[in-house]
């Protein structure tokens, strides 16, 4: 009974010690599971940075990479026991780096702060000294549109010497409209289409001596150069009455629409490298519709009446190098312009309304090029002829009833004829002609 008495708390005590010993090995075993590490980048302001880079090095080599997400958050899987090092790099702040070990203790969220980069700026100061140019060229008081800016720019109709005109000084307006220079030769109008056209300028010089007004109130359109290659650029612009509101003295919504058709081709002439050619056309067709709210002796007059007008735009260029910097071109442009029912609308019935018509052709000749080392020849030559008939439609006296409303023939023709010829020669203005025959009917 003795051996018995001493053989159980021996038997205890045995048991006791290897169930201790196997909890302490399943801790240590547990402590060396892997271990997810997450944490979070912050900026001064505590707010989470986005897309920062994080690397995990573990004895200076580099083991995984992550990227914080929307609130600044990186995570990392799986790593064993041990000692490890991050690095946090992200544009627009300083690097920083942070240290953790993995053992038997848990590791919570780590927190890595960035701070903002530092901003350093250059000057370099020469004691040379600033050279003035007197070219009016090389003015900064300029504003300009290339053809990428053409294409970028939302212009409403491609109309961009509307646009440019904004630009203009008022005061220099009001002294007789703004002036319009193609390609170096004074113009009543660009003459080309939009896709044609390589810059639009406004050279705010109020000094120069090859033009006779101010360089605020000149808006100055360079065509595209010829090139050795054929390109091409097509556009149509479309618009309809189903995205207009009623006009509020039209019984209904007027059937109205415009189209814009431009595009411009340009090449070489043969196989020659030094001729070139550039065709461009404009078409803009406007279905209009005049609203008319007149009263008669029959009563109230409610009706729309069909106003069209077509405008159609032809040019073409002929380019020849000569030599290294001889330039010759020529361009002819063609303008027809109509306008049907002019006139009516509100109180003027349809039959007091006029047709209008405007015909322009337009030739240009230009070479340029230097002759000596301290002179530059510039000569320009244009030619056109403008017809311009207005007539009307009915060629019986006018009837008006101020207030109510305004019948029968306008009893207004009109017909205007200019031809004329402006020369230059290395910037000096040469000997002008213009005729002009206006015959007026009433």
């Amino acid at each position: 009974m003795q051996g018995m008495g001493v053989s159980i708390p021996v038997r205890a005590f045995a048991m006791c010690f290897i169930l201790c010993a196997l909890a302490g090995y399943g801790l240590a075993q547990e402590s060396r599971l892997p271990t997810i590490v997450t944490g979070t980048v912050l900026d001064p302001s505590e707010a989470a940075v986005v897309g920062a880079r994080i690397v995990l090095l573990r004895n200076g080599v580099a083991l995984r990479t992550a990227v914080s997400d929307t609130e600044g958050v990186f995570r990392f899987d799986a790593l064993p026991v041990g000692g490890y090092e991050i690095t946090v790099e992200k544009e627009g702040f300083q690097p920083a780096t942070a240290k953790f070990r993995i053992g038997n203790k848990p590791l919570g969220p780590i927190a890595v702060h960035l701070g903002l980069a530092d901003v350093q700026a250059t000057v370099t100061v020469s004691g040379q000294a600033t050279q003035v140019s007197t070219n009016s060229a090389d003015n900064l008081d300029t504003v300009t549109l290339n053809r990428q800016s053409l294409d970028d720019l939302p212009i409403f109709d491609q109309d961009y010497i509307g646009t440019m005109s904004r630009f203009l000084d008022s005061g220099s307006i009001a002294t007789g409209g703004v002036t319009i220079i193609v390609d170096g030769v004074e113009s009543s109008r660009a003459g080309v289409s939009a896709s044609a056209i390589q810059e639009v300028k406004i050279n705010s010089d109020p000094y120069s001596a090859e033009y006779p007004r101010p360089g605020r109130s000149r808006i100055e359109i360079i065509t595209k150069p010829g090139s050795s290659e054929f390109h091409g650029t097509f556009n149509f612009l479309f618009r309809d009455y189903h995205l207009n509101a009623r006009d509020p003295f039209a019984l209904s919504r007027p059937s109205e629409q415009r189209r814009i058709f431009e595009g411009s081709l340009t090449g070489p002439l043969g196989r020659s490298k030094r001729a070139s050619f550039l065709i461009s056309a404009n078409r803009e067709e406007e279905d209009q519709q005049a609203v008319i709210f007149a009263d008669d002796l029959a009563g109230p007059i409610r009706q729309t009446v069909a106003a069209p007008s077509r405008n159609t735009e032809i040019s073409g260029s002929l380019n020849r190098q000569i030599g290294e910097n001889q330039i010759i071109s020529i361009r002819g442009i063609y303008t027809d312009r109509t306008i049907q029912n002019q006139g009516a609308g509100g109180l003027t019935l349809a039959e007091a309304a006029t047709n209008f018509e405007d015909r322009e052709d337009i030739v240009y000749f230009n070479h340029r090029g230097p002759i000596t080392g301290k002179f530059y020849n510039l000569f320009r030559f244009l030619v056109a002829r403008q017809h311009t008939p207005t007539t009307s439609v009915n060629a019986e006296p006018k009837v008006i009833v101020l207030g109510a409303y305004g019948r029968r023939g306008s009893r207004r023709s009109i017909a205007d004829r200019e031809s004329h010829r402006v020369q230059r020669d290395r910037g000096v203005v040469g000997p002008e002609a213009y005729g002009s025959i206006r015959h007026q009917c009433a």
